[in-house]
């Protein structure tokens, strides 16, 4: 009677450990209705843009919600899945500096990005990366090139160095940096979303372009292309460790009961 007993709770210990790792990636499977993995966001607008900060500017045709302390106005269009509700609409997006949002090191900068539509989607900043070109306080015959600057120079970014790749081209130079932040959405939902902003120098070399950023800025025109990546629930991963951890449990102690009936016998 004891043995019956005995195996019937090794049983339900064993049904319970793997119930946890079936249902686990079901949890791991994005299930957000309302945050869609690889949804791409699209804006375009103006700013300025010098060697430590980037000022945007209150300007898009048709935008009554600018001006507003510290942010500036874009256009949204081509956007999809969790952003496709904003196409044809407005948002607004904060400055930044780089004395307030150092580069190369995490940082918080809430609502970054929201929309005049609604306030189903909120975007936080919380890195932005330093860039990748060849590194020069000049740019001086260079064709891609990371700029330096002590104003730069921080305990995470040692070098000085800018976020912005100088890339030269058939048009002129393109400026591009990258920033990493965390999707918000108003169901509770979150998810990383990483991004790429460009402004195109039309007829500047990199190092023209780099001068006149170190002066009082260029005022220019923007794109971004921003990118949502789900991640993992916590309690997906918890019930995945649970029911690896059951399972081994469980053959530990089939391995001893074993042990001790072939040892009696």
């Amino acid at each position: 009677m004891n043995r019956n007993i005995k195996r019937k709770k090794h049983m339900t210990g064993l049904i319970t450990a793997l119930l946890g790792l079936l249902s686990a990636p079901l949890l791991l499977t994005p299930a957000y209705a309302s945050i869609i993995d690889g949804s791409e966001l699209n804006i375009s607008g103006d700013g300025v843009v010098g060697a430590t900060f980037l000022n945007w500017l209150c300007n898009q045709p048709g935008d009554a919600t600018c001006p507003v302390a510290n942010n500036g106005d874009f256009a949204v269009a081509s956007s999809t899945g969790t952003f496709a509700q904003y196409n044809g609409t407005f948002g607004l997006t904060m400055d930044i500096n780089n004395a307030a949002q150092p580069l190369n090191a995490p940082l918080s900068l809430p609502n970054f990005i929201t929309f005049d539509l609604n306030n189903d989607e909120t975007i936080e900043l919380s890195f932005i990366p330093l860039g990748t070109d060849t590194v020069s306080s000049d740019c001086v015959g260079l064709t891609h090139c990371t700029p330096q600057n002590a104003a730069l120079i921080t305990a995470t970014n040692p070098l000085g160095l800018s976020s912005f790749n100088l890339d030269e081209n058939s048009v002129g130079t393109a400026a591009t940096f990258a920033l990493l932040g965390t999707l918000n959405d108003s169901s509770g939902d979150t998810a990383t979303i990483t991004g790429i902003y460009t402004a195109q120098f039309a007829g500047l070399t990199p190092a023209e372009v780099l001068a006149m950023l170190g002066q009082t800025g260029i005022t220019s025109t923007y794109s971004a292309d921003l990118v949502v990546s789900d991640v993992p629930e916590p309690i997906a991963v918890a019930l995945v460790g649970a029911g690896l951890i059951g399972i081994s449990l469980i053959a530990v102690r089939e391995r001893k009961r074993k042990l001790w009936i072939f040892g009696r016998d």
